[in-house]
Parts: structure tokens; C-alpha cells; sequence
């Protein structure tokens, strides 16, 4: 039977999507961000519980939502329209409280929709009027995350969202299926091509599949389960990242590259007034 609860933890408003065996708890407060993911007697999903707790840090776990944009800036910091702005890295979202706007329940799924809006703090690092919504939905063991972007400014606004994604998995030897035919190893700022197959162990800096457009992504959970990825082709790329020997292996769909607002704009997703951004992923489990 799928439910919508609610629950406190610390402090902190938790919503929970569940069908009685599966379950996602995700937390407005703290970005909006997925916290947990259990489905298929499996925890998905890493955390550290001290960044949770603790809203003086950033979160190192769950699936944290990254908007407007995705990786860092140099020196924090970018142009538009010749006034320089300041912006933390991934964007807004993941450091301020989202607010819930609906959930429901039936007998196919649960979900719960949260926004984010712009505000007089925003606009100091990113000068748009706009919204951004999430849906979370699950159903039948898989979490949904459809992402809509509304601007509602007078003119046309860049972006380029993305997920930040804890896998819990120990084995940094990831074998992954993707289009992509050559990475960015930004651990020696070279291009390497690319075999499906990369060894994360011992690596400080994040490697970037590139420019797959992957409609599905797959790669080993354990020995006899994979984690499948079904996204919008216009996650155009894939980031890896470990941190030391942490039992986690991030996998984030992106779509541009790390400072994109300095150095790329032909990726730069701009979103016309009125003609909103629908972004959608979807992360379940299988058999390998």
C-alpha cells in the first residue's frame, strides 16, 4: 500500500514515499534533497549522518540537487550581462529550504512535489525571477525525480541542473555502460578514452564522462545487483567521484561541465519566459 508519512528527526521535517517495502525519505529543509533510498532489502543510498544533522555543512550523502548550476566557478564568480556576480559551488538549491506543494498517494505510487523560488537573496548571485519544482515519485521499487524550471523573467535564463548522487558502494573499480567514448580526468586535466570500465581507487579529483547523452546509464551496485539510471538525454555528462576510501561512489548525471557560465555557453540549457524546462531521471535497481 503506498504511502506518504511524515516523521522529525533531529530537528529536521522528513517525508517519507513508501509501498510498505521500499522507501525515500526526503528532506525540504536541506535542499530539498533525497536522503535515503531503500528498495530490494538494499540501501542505494550513502550518508553521513553529522552533515546531515548539522545545517552548518553541506550534506555529504543522498542525492543532492544541484541548480541552476553544477560544479564551481572560478573563483566563485561569473559575468552576465557585464555585471559579475558571486554564486557557492552547484548552485542555490542544495543550501536553502525548499517548500512542499502537494503529495499524494495511490495505488501505483506515492509522491510529494516541493518548489524552490527565486528571492532578494538569490537574485544577489543569480539575477532571474524563476521556479523550480521537483516531483518524487515511487512506484514498483524505483524513485522518479522530474524536475520542472519556469522562468519568470523578462528575458531568457541560463542553466544547467544536475544531481549529485552517494551510491553506497565499496568497490571503486566501477564498471559502468555508457556512450561515452573518452573521459576528463581532472586529476591530470587530460582527455582518456574510455572502455566502460574506470578505477576510481586513489583518485582526488572527479572524472567526467563525455558528452554521452546516456537515455540509461548501469553500473555495478554489487556482485548480483546493478543500479540503472534512466535519464533526459540532455544529461550530457557523467560525473564520478570518490572521497578517499568513504564507502561511497558518486555517479551524477550532469548537463554541462564545471564552469560552464565562464567558459561554455553553447551548453548553457536558456530557458525562454513562459516555455518551462522539463528535466526527468529515474534510478532503480536490478539484477545483474
Amino acid at each position: 500500500m503506498y504511502q506518504v508519512k511524515e516523521f522529525d528527526q533531529q530537528g529536521l521535517h522528513f517525508f517519507r514515499l513508501t509501498d510498505g517495502i521500499s522507501y525515500v525519505d526526503i528532506c525540504p529543509e536541506r535542499g530539498g534533497m533525497v536522503t535515503a533510498f531503500h528498495t530490494d532489502d538494499e540501501d542505494i543510498l550513502f550518508m553521513n549522518e553529522a552533515t546531515l544533522f548539522d545545517t552548518s555543512k553541506n550534506v555529504r550523502g543522498g542525492i543532492p540537487v544541484l541548480f541552476p548550476i553544477t560544479g564551481q566557478l572560478t573563483n566563485k564568480s561569473y559575468e552576465w550581462n557585464g555585471v559579475p556576480y558571486f554564486m557557492d559551488n552547484h548552485g542555490l538549491a542544495r543550501t536553502r529550504a525548499w517548500k512542499v506543494a502537494g503529495q499524494s498517494a495511490g495505488h501505483d505510487c506515492s509522491a510529494l512535489k516541493i518548489t524552490f523560488h527565486s528571492s532578494e537573496d538569490t537574485r544577489k548571485s543569480y539575477p532571474f525571477d524563476f521556479e523550480a519544482v521537483l516531483r518524487y515519485t515511487l512506484s514498483d521499487g524505483e524513485l522518479t525525480i522530474s524536475q520542472t524550471i519556469s522562468n519568470l523573467s523578462n528575458e531568457a535564463m541560463p542553466v544547467y541542473p544536475g544531481y549529485h548522487p552517494y551510491f553506497k558502494m565499496k568497490d571503486q573499480q566501477l564498471r559502468i555502460k555508457s556512450r561515452a567514448a573518452s573521459y576528463l580526468d581532472y586529476n591530470d586535466h587530460e582527455t582518456k578514452p574510455f572502455s566502460g570500465e574506470i578505477n576510481m581507487k586513489g583518485l582526488k579529483e572527479s572524472v567526467v564522462l563525455l558528452n554521452s547523452g546516456d537515455p540509461q546509464l548501469a553500473f555495478d551496485f554489487n556482485d548480483s545487483k546493478k543500479i540503472v539510471i534512466s535519464q533526459d538525454p540532455r544529461y550530457r555528462y557523467t560525473v564520478l567521484w570518490i572521497e578517499g576510501n568513504q564507502p561511497f561512489v558518486c555517479v551524477e548525471p550532469w548537463t554541462a561541465l564545471t564552469n560552464t557560465l565562464n567558459e561554455n555557453n553553447d551548453d548553457l540549457l536558456m530557458v525562454a519566459p513562459d516555455e518551462p524546462l522539463e528535466l526527468n531521471i529515474a534510478i532503480r535497481l536490478d539484477k545483474c
